[in-house]
């Protein structure tokens, strides 16, 4: 979540970082049972916006405080001795904002499911083990003495409500923002915060504020080489002050390998996995079941391995590319719209797959990442930006270090155009992309 305000002449950015830390494990039933009796409060508010949707009519804020009258009564009501039709019944005391923390998370569950079920023409039919999966939400007065080591929770023991102290672990809070409000989150035996940080960012301003001014932008490419991506800064004009080059797919790939070497033995041995082929009765579809076995458990967590891996190296790379830009006072980041799916199977020639290819997931953590140092991130359609010359426009050819120039050696990382251009390919698809988005600017200027 992100949002910007404007005082006087000073910018002023806002983001809300979300920081996990886990838990001491200490009365996990009393966390357990304050998780369940969220659930059962959050569920009672859903069942009466099911009967009341014209309630949701209102802001969020108006529909609450219904739904408190609506359950608890008011002031008039208690004095005539009236039970509000409502009630919380079979549920022991409430405190006031554990109630209305589980009241706001009914009115979204209820706005996102009525929706859902209006676009897809059926009737709203969830069953409480359906909809219900709600992380209690702990709002003031529900926590306290939050620490930089430990933090105070009021819980539910299954009886009655206690104050608990846990200790926590995890990454430092940050010495400076806004701490909002904690969500818990159990999971089999471990039970973690997440904890919302509010943060104040120095904002340079808009994209187009920062392009009109002439500002340098850093344009950036991402090849699935040896180099997993090449930035290219520009001035306003479009000429080309410097680049840098982000290595590591190599020591990627030879990671990659190890485990991929496992998973093709493990593949290769017949205790793998067992396949049953059974036909259905209405004329013979085939069904595969796969019975698990420690192998396949292993296999799994090679999996998991591999996905390890391909989020460090795109934090790796997301992060330097963030700090070269950093150095250099760059305001703006462009990078290629990969919005649209890739059909790799289609792309043979590409070498690569979706499992193993980034540019996605670099992109993605870039954004969130910059927004934190004042830097925006925008996106350029990757239409051609990495088929032409970045000085003349002519169509380019690619090739290697002894081998023959050709439009279709996609694996190439030099490139030779007809006016006597060559350099590396992916640095001319970082300038494309820049000059590209500098043009689109100037056509909409005139």
């Amino acid at each position: 979540m992100k949002k910007v305000i404007i005082m006087s002449e000073e910018k002023l950015g806002f983001i809300t970082v979300t920081y996990r830390v886990r838990l001491y494990n200490r009365h996990q039933k009393w966390l357990i049972h304050t998780r369940q009796l969220y659930n059962r409060v959050v569920w009672h508010y859903y069942q009466i916006l099911r009967s009341k949707e014209e309630l949701l009519e209102q802001g969020n804020f108006l529909v609450l405080r219904a739904l408190e009258e609506m359950s608890i009564g008011t002031k008039e009501m208690k004095a005539q001795g009236k039970e509000p039709l409502w009630k919380l019944e079979n549920l022991p005391k409430i405190p006031l904002y554990f109630r209305r923390a589980a009241i706001n998370a009914a009115i979204g569950l209820a706005r996102t499911s009525f929706t859902s079920c209006k676009k897809r023409g059926k009737e709203k039919e969830e069953t409480f083990s359906q909809v219900m999966d709600a992380s209690p939400v702990f709002y003031k007065g529900m926590y306290r003495e939050f620490q930089r080591d430990s933090i105070q929770l009021k819980l539910y023991n299954g009886e009655k409500w206690v104050w608990v102290t846990y200790p926590y672990t995890g990454r430092e809070f940050p010495l400076e923002g806004t701490f909002l409000s904690p969500t818990l989150k159990v999971e089999k035996k471990a039970a973690y915060l997440h904890v919302p940080i509010e943060k104040r960012i120095n904002y340079a301003g808009t994209v187009r504020e920062q392009v009109k001014e002439g500002k340098r932008i850093c344009a950036v490419a991402f090849p699935d080489q040896n180099n997993l991506a090449v930035c290219a800064i520009l001035e306003g004009d479009g000429s080309f002050v410097g680049s840098y080059f982000i290595s590591g797919g190599r020591a990627r790939e030879a990671q990659r390998r190890k485990v991929l070497e496992r998973l093709e033995k493990s593949r290769k041995s017949r205790g793998f996995y067992k396949e049953r082929k059974t036909r259905t009765g209405d004329g013979g579809i085939e069904k595969i079941e796969r019975d698990s076995s420690e192998q396949g458990r292993e296999n799994q967590v090679l999996y998991q391995k591999l996905e390890q891996i391909n989020q460090y190296y795109v934090h790796k790379v997301s992060r330097e590319i963030l700090e070269y830009c950093k150095r250099n006072r760059i305001g703006v980041i462009v990078v290629p719209n990969y919005e649209n799916s890739i059909s790799f199977q289609k792309k043979a020639y590409l070498k690569t797959n979706s499992f193993r290819w980034q540019g996605r997931g670099i992109i993605r953590n870039l954004k969130y990442k910059a927004f934190q140092e004042g830097i925006l991130v925008t996106s350029i359609r990757p239409h051609l930006i990495s088929a032409c010359c970045s000085e003349c426009g002519e169509k380019i050819q690619r090739y290697n270090e002894g081998h023959k120039a050709s439009q279709n050696y996609y694996g190439g990382q030099l490139f030779v155009c007809p006016n006597g251009h060559r350099g590396n390919a992916a640095l001319n698809t970082a300038k494309n992309i820049g000059r590209y988005f500098l043009r689109s600017f100037k056509k909409e200027e005139l």
